[in-house]
């Protein structure tokens, strides 16, 4: 509704204005989310709580931002949907990590995409600080690895996600970070889920 530029410039130039705003898009999503919650009780497993903090290296907003202007918004949506036992899937681009610690205390249950080549992620570390609360989703680069790299290359990496983010077995599904690019080689693509389906690390 204003933008990109707008939007990151409003909350320091127009911060009523800003609060007002928010206010309102939520109200609806949140009567919106309702009436689709209660047209199909309990055959709802997850909806997507989502925006996007992250940019190639750190945040478009301060952590001080998110918190003054966006996290009661979000909360809102993150505690309608556990409200109705839904799970909630967040997306976010780019660089999230100084947000994350907010994000999973404020209840999200599944992370898309992490970009772990925005920043710098420790993925061995995030699972053991994280892994017991959420699920990872995502990971494998779609940057550089899929569209530029070998088969072989695309196969290390997967194998690398399950030693870190899935080493204990579970709460990783492997996916591309993000969408799969039009330049993707078609060899990449069936790597990606050939070495996926395989059992071991």
């Amino acid at each position: 509704m204003r933008g990109l530029e707008l939007s990151l410039t409003d909350p320091l130039l127009k911060p009523d204005f800003t609060h007002h705003l928010i206010d309102k898009l939520s109200d609806y999503f949140q009567e919106y989310h309702t009436r689709c919650f209660e047209a199909l009780p309990g055959r709802i497993d997850t909806t997507e709580v989502t925006d996007d903090y992250g940019s190639q290296s750190g945040l478009l907003i301060s952590p001080r931002i998110f918190q003054s202007f966006y996290r009661q918004a979000m909360q809102r949506a993150i505690d309608l949907a556990r409200s109705y036992h839904i799970h909630v899937f967040h997306h976010d681009d780019g660089d999230l990590r100084p947000l994350l610690n907010q994000l999973v205390n404020m209840g999200i249950d599944i992370l898309n995409p992490i970009q772990w080549r925005c920043g710098n992620w420790d993925l061995a570390e995030m699972k053991r600080e994280f892994g017991s609360r959420i699920c990872f989703h995502g990971g494998v680069d779609n940057q550089e690895t899929l569209p530029f790299g070998a088969p072989m290359e695309v196969k290390q990496q997967v194998r690398m996600l399950k030693r870190t983010l899935g080493s204990d077995g579970t709460g990783l599904i492997i996916a591309p970070c993000h969408n799969l690019q039009a330049v993707t080689p078609v060899e990449n693509i069936l790597a990606l889920y050939d070495e996926a389906h395989k059992g071991d690390v």
